[in-house]
């Protein structure tokens, strides 16, 4: 009952251009509004809730639900084909942000998939009715993520923090982190190379195709989450606090039997 509907406005124009016969060019922009946008509340915790006298979960408190939101950019496609050999290249420059006047000091501030760049190449080589091949090759800017770059040291007599014994039995003075602003660091770029080849061959009831792939095929590291931890550094000789990256999906062959009928 204390969060209203969402809403929005979107407005888009675009056209399409034929170069050629064979090639066309379009382009699109748009520009998208957004009312009664939730977020969590910093520091609130998805799977905890409190319990209200009723026993029922309250959600509804975990969030703000007064945000507003703008999302605007424009798309760009060449498409095209030569004799056995097609393809496209599409290129999309956008905007994502979010306000709410209890989140960054009233402040706007981008959305965690805001993504500046986005780019796709798609090619695919025809070179019998019985073997093709394609490669797709995509790129885009890395997400944003709330991430504290700076900490203060927390005076430990202001009764607040006492001091906490490490394993060597020596105290050490906690710290405070401090976070600009919502979404305030990136990940690093997001892009991979896919590759395929099909073989496909006529049977008495059908078609039967082989297909063999790789995906990421120069094996990118691409991020999937962030996390501080402790990196040796054989300079100083001295365990120092570093920004970890964890990925997944590595290169990864496969292969695939389809039978059409």
């Amino acid at each position: 009952k204390n969060v209203k509907p969402l809403k929005s406005i979107q407005y888009a124009a675009g056209t399409v251009i034929g170069i050629t016969n064979k090639i066309d060019f379009s382009i699109e922009g748009y520009y998208k509004t957004m009312t009664n946008l939730i977020e969590y509340k910093d520091g609130a915790d998805f799977f905890s809730f409190s319990e209200e006298n009723s026993g029922v979960r309250n959600w509804e408190s975990k969030i703000w639900s007064d945000g507003l939101g703008w999302s605007y950019g424009a798309e760009f496609l060449l498409k095209g084909s030569y004799k056995k050999t097609a393809g496209w290249i599409g290129y999309t420059l956008s905007w994502s942000e979010r306000q709410f006047s209890q989140v960054s000091s009233g402040q706007k501030f981008p959305y965690r998939y805001d993504r500046r760049h986005d780019i796709s190449i798609v090619l695919t080589h025809k070179f019998s009715d019985h073997f093709d091949i394609g490669a797709v090759w995509v790129y885009g800017t890395g997400n944003a993520v709330t991430l504290a770059l700076e900490e203060y040291i927390d005076e430990p007599n202001n009764g607040l923090h006492p001091p906490t014994p490490n394993i060597d039995g020596k105290g050490f003075t906690p710290t405070i982190e401090y976070i600009e602003h919502r979404n305030n660091y990136r990940y690093a770029p997001y892009h991979r190379l896919d590759l395929s080849a099909n073989l496909h061959k006529e049977k008495k009831y059908g078609t039967r195709t082989w297909s063999f792939g790789v995906y990421n095929a120069y094996n990118r590291k691409n991020p999937f989450f962030l996390n501080w931890g402790v990196e040796y550094n054989e300079k100083t000789g001295n365990s120092d606090k570093a920004l970890m990256q964890y990925s997944l999906f590595p290169i990864i062959p496969s292969v695939s039997y389809k039978y059409n009928f």
